[in-house]
């Protein structure tokens, strides 16, 4: 009996090791036209078909489970894409939430609730609403408080030019 609670008990250790090293992402889309769908994770930095990864939407939901910690874009196939926007996310271990839409959206760990506060923060800039050096103060500011080492503190630090550091 104590060798069968042990063993048990090994592994439910084993599982929850390898699971906290574990990013989810959890996908919803808003239009059931896009049903059946293709959806992409392609990161930002050397693309390969080795490290692409897909799915397809069913109910209109979309699963990417992984470990390799980047920063990557999430996308629709070409065909479906006109009027939802891709979004970028951060594959770090924990539940990450999405929704694409016409406004796409992430959140649900510390690196991508920071990415969505820094997409809102790149929205104004393109709209006029605020100046550059603003805008790359307030990068820098994101980019330090979430740590200038972790994958979104240096995505960010190399959005920056060198002369605005």
């Amino acid at each position: 009996m104590k060798r069968i609670i042990f063993t048990l008990f090994t592994a439910a250790m084993l599982a929850s090791c390898t699971r906290s090293n574990e990013y989810v992402i959890h996908g919803t889309v808003a239009n059931h036209e896009l049903e059946g769908a293709k959806v992409y994770l392609v990161p930002i930095e050397e693309v390969s078909k080795e490290n692409v990864d897909s799915t397809y939407i069913h109910n209109q939901f979309f699963e990417f489970r992984g470990t390799d910690e980047r920063v990557v874009d999430i996308r629709l196939e070409r065909r479906k894409r006109l009027g939802v926007e891709t979004l970028l996310v951060v594959t770090e271990p924990g539940d990450i939430y999405v929704t694409l839409g016409k406004t796409s959206t992430g959140r649900g760990t510390p690196q991508n609730d920071t990415i969505q506060a820094w997409k809102h923060l790149t929205q104004s800039l393109y709209r006029k609403q605020i100046d550059k050096e603003y805008y790359f103060s307030r990068t820098l500011e994101m980019a330090g408080n979430i740590g200038e080492k972790t994958t979104l503190g240096t995505f960010l630090l190399s959005s920056i030019p060198e002369d605005a550091k």
